[in-house]
């Protein structure tokens, strides 16, 4: 059951509104009749998603949007509001809100739609919190192997530079992490060039054969052998695996 909090500056509308939100027992809800009010349950208590009207004395919507965005984070907020001005919307999305449905019509119709986009906010914020545990889980696993690891997303920034390879490049995680252009190589090898890691999708055979002493190719990995002499000294021969994911 997902917790709700409802703000509006109607009494009647809010008593409907719970009515029609709690009757399939799939949300409960949380009534304020302010702004203000509203914040105040807001430190005393968890919400899965908030539903506010726009035009209340104190603290508009797009007002208390702003305090909820700066003190609770991306919580699904949606307003929901008989106001139908362009620039109100325009707020309303800039400052961060995750759906703006106008208040009117069939009361049935209308709080379906609203149940409708707050499963869907709800839903959204579930899978980027389960995306966002995942990559850290991930990190957390590849900053502990004992060899020297790094990954990239697909736009080629460094998403991941573990421990082994702070202590193989001197470089630390925090200077290399969201980097791009070829930066790891220029880590590794003193220049900015494609690297294994850049040629698991598009193997390139002159490529490999001009800077790997050996390549070998599996239907997942490539793997080389390969000097690494970044710091323009005597060169040592290190093995390279890349695989893509």
């Amino acid at each position: 059951m997902y917790s709700l909090l409802y703000i509006d500056d109607e009494p009647g509308l809010l008593e409907i509104g719970k009515i029609f939100l709690e009757q399939g027992g799939e949300f409960t809800v949380r009534c304020a009749l302010s702004g203000k009010e509203a914040l105040r349950l807001l430190r005393e208590n968890r919400f899965d998603a908030i539903v506010s009207d726009y035009q209340m004395p104190e603290m508009d919507g797009i007002e208390l949007l702003k305090e909820i965005r700066a003190s609770y984070g991306t919580v699904p907020f949606i307003l929901f509001t008989g106001r139908g001005r362009e620039e109100i919307v325009i707020a309303a999305i800039n400052n961060g809100a995750d759906f703006y449905l106008q208040k009117g019509g069939e009361p049935k119709a209308q709080f379906a739609e609203l149940a409708h986009k707050l499963r869907q906010a709800i839903g959204r914020k579930t899978a980027e919190s389960a995306l966002s545990d995942s990559k850290k889980r991930l990190a957390d696993i590849i900053n502990f192997l004992p060899d020297a690891t790094f990954a990239i997303d697909t736009g080629g920034n460094v998403i991941a530079w573990n421990r082994a390879m702070v202590d193989l490049t001197g470089i630390p995680a925090a200077k290399m992490l969201g980097k791009g252009n070829y930066d790891y190589a220029v880590a590794l090898y003193g220049e900015r060039r494609p690297m294994l890691i850049d040629l698991i999708f598009a193997p390139d055979e002159q490529f490999e054969h001009d800077h790997y002493l050996y390549t070998r190719h599996t239907a997942t990995t490539l793997t080389a052998e390969a000097v690494f002499n970044k710091t323009g000294k005597t060169g040592i021969n290190i093995w390279a695996t890349a695989s893509g994911f």
